[in-house]
């Protein structure tokens, strides 16, 4: 795909709904529209775009359509985020692509993260490049500005497997809920920066009412010396 097929979205501006019982993953793949629908499920289709954007960085598609779903959702901080990826991905190509997305997403961003994104249009941004805000990037390599210098190590860190969220993933299609919670929970601790796992459990934990074992979850992490992240919320 090149980046003149993500300019705009596709089949007349068409949408993508997905319905409550079905799991973006069986659905978005067999579809070209670039604009998903917000709906009740929209964690799952944030959930679904982020991790595939950190399985594919050059995934222009997955990024195009994070951004426009985070324009819906209208939140500064998340639209930054999605943006400041395809940023990094792209480095110093796609300039017109990367120009048409930040016009279009000008009027919803703060003034100095539209600074930021608009003074590396020429020379492009790099993963390991120091910025003075990172947002909740998933490709930036820094440390994510909310998130503590030094955190306590946790115990359980040896037994999760490689990619945690596709083991909980995998839970779920068998109706394996605790054994995911307990993955992702794990993992969290771990990592309590990756966006990926971070959005994966608070969409378990909305769509299954479960108030009480977020509120556990949230003491532990500042138990453990962890700094709560500012989408960390039912």
């Amino acid at each position: 795909m090149t980046t003149a097929d993500v300019q705009k979205p596709h089949n007349d501006g068409q949408t993508l709904s997905i319905s409550p019982s079905t799991h973006p993953v069986f659905l978005v793949p067999e579809d070209s529209r670039l604009v998903l629908s917000q709906s009740s499920e929209d964690s799952q289709l944030v959930s679904y775009l982020c991790h595939g954007i950190t399985r594919n960085p050059k995934d222009l598609r997955a990024h195009t359509r994070l951004i426009y779903l985070r324009l819906k959702q209208k939140d500064s901080t998340a639209l930054y985020t999605a943006l400041l990826d395809l940023f990094l991905a792209l480095e110093d190509k796609g300039l017109s692509l990367r120009q048409h997305l930040l016009r279009l997403c000008t009027s919803h961003l703060q003034p100095h993260q539209h600074q930021l994104l608009a003074d590396s249009l020429e020379k492009g941004l790099h993963a390991d490049a120091p910025l003075p805000d990172t947002g909740l990037s998933l490709l930036h390599k820094g440390i994510e500005s909310d998130i503590l210098l030094v955190t306590k190590p946790c115990s359980n860190q040896e037994n999760l497997p490689a990619d945690p969220v596709a083991e909980a993933l995998a839970c779920l299609e068998y109706g394996q809920i605790d054994q995911a919670l307990d993955l992702l929970e794990t993992a969290m601790m771990v990592e309590p920066g990756n966006a990926v796992i971070r959005t994966e459990l608070l969409s378990i934990y909305r769509r299954g009412g479960m108030t009480e074992r977020y509120q556990k979850q949230t003491l532990s992490m500042q138990q453990a010396g962890h700094s709560l992240p500012s989408d960390w919320s039912l």
